[in-house]
């Protein structure tokens, strides 16, 4: 029962995670930017992907005592699965986005 618990909290932090970058102006959560681009936020959810693999190779030492070695396909499937995971807050900072006024030159 603990297991599945742990699990369940691991795949609700790798969501948080993912989503961190998108609807949130800080970076990092540290430093409060006025204009986040596409590419900072990029790199943030980069920086968290790879957190989500290091909290995930923490918690299957913690369960099994050992990380097995894995191949090229679990990596990929993995960042898939946080890409997936970053979908909501993607679609939300693209919202935001278009409703944010523009500012009419003449």
């Amino acid at each position: 029962m603990i297991q599945q618990q742990l699990i369940w909290g691991y795949l609700l932090l790798c969501f948080v995670l993912a989503t961190l970058p998108w609807v949130s102006n800080r970076l990092f959560l540290l430093k409060r930017l006025a204009h986040k681009n596409f590419v900072i936020r990029l790199l943030e959810w980069m920086v968290y992907a790879a957190l989500a693999l290091m909290a995930g190779w923490g918690l299957e030492w913690q369960l099994t005592g050992e990380i097995k070695s894995q191949d090229w396909e679990f990596y990929v499937s993995t960042l898939f699965m946080f890409i997936i995971m970053a979908f909501p807050g993607f679609i939300w900072y693209q919202q935001r986005k278009k409703q944010q006024p523009t500012m009419i030159t003449e």
